[in-house]
């Protein structure tokens, strides 16, 4: 057993652990749902990090800023930073905590 009060300084080990869910975010139609209900969720996030969503073309699409004592997750509402409502489409998130980063792609299919 590792010693419980060992410090964690291998930052990329927690990041490997993040997903996004669902993955594809498959929205149902105008009929089905309310507008602006939909969300994606980051689990297994480290306690401080930053979240960058951006369009395949590189266009930064939200950034969240994460920071929570206990809670290892982080709610998006499917909107950009000036508050609406992202296009369906491949996306890619870049999850930076300290000197450690990961990089990884999702989906929403309308």
């Amino acid at each position: 057993l590792e010693n419980i009060e060992e410090i964690d300084n291998k930052p990329q080990d927690d990041l490997d652990d993040v997903s996004i869910v669902p993955n594809p975010y498959i929205a149902f139609s105008d009929f089905d749902q309310t507008k602006g209900d939909g969300q994606l969720r980051f689990t297994r996030l480290p306690l401080k990090c930053t979240i960058a969503i951006y369009t395949v073309n590189g266009e930064l699409v939200k950034r969240i800023y994460h920071e929570s004592t206990f809670d290892g997750n982080e709610v998006w509402n499917l909107k950009n930073e000036a508050g609406n409502e992202v296009a369906p489409g491949l996306y890619i998130y870049v999850v930076e905590s300290g000197d450690a980063k990961k990089i990884d792609k999702f989906a929403i299919i309308r």
